[in-house]
């Protein structure tokens, strides 16, 4: 694996934390144990660690020492996009069922207005996964009411 030397920013002045402490030694220890320090080199970094005050402290004590190349991070996450667009359409099409059909088609639309709204939530932020959520959530309480009146006038209600 390709490995880089590890390098202080050009000035980092913030106030370590004790859990940034406790990696810096974390990361001391896996390179005493791989052979790269000494026994008496660790202690005297560990110390540093220990006692430093703010980040650049921390790196003062790594310096010098490899570390592994990691894959660089992803920006170009689509996977909640395509449940965005998904929840657009169905929520789309439950509604257009509704408006077609004068509300007729209410037990066909409401499992894709549900669709659309649980596609929406589960699509992110964005706003096309807010649009499919709205959608799905009017084609939703629609439905259920048209539904509901059906179910009165079919049982006599009125």
């Amino acid at each position: 694996m390709a490995e880089l030397l590890l390098t202080a920013p050009e000035r980092v002045s913030y106030l370590a934390s004790d859990l940034e402490r406790e990696n810096t030694v974390a990361l001391l220890r896996y390179h005493l144990l791989a052979g790269r320090l000494t026994l008496e080199e660790f202690e005297r970094r560990a110390g540093e660690s220990y006692e430093a005050r703010e980040v650049s402290g921390l790196w003062n004590a790594v310096r010098g020492l490899p570390v592994e190349a990691g894959r660089p991070p992803t920006t170009d996450d689509r996977s909640g996009n395509g449940r965005a667009v998904g929840a657009l359409v169905t929520g789309l099409a439950g509604l257009w069922m509704l408006m077609i059909s004068a509300g007729i088609l209410s037990f066909l639309a409401l499992p894709f207005s549900v669709t659309a709204w649980a596609l929406g939530r589960a699509g992110g932020g964005g706003a096309i996964a807010r649009a499919g959520t709205v959608m799905g959530a009017i084609g939703t309480v629609v439905s259920l009411v048209w539904l509901a009146g059906c179910s009165m006038l079919t049982a006599g209600f009125s």
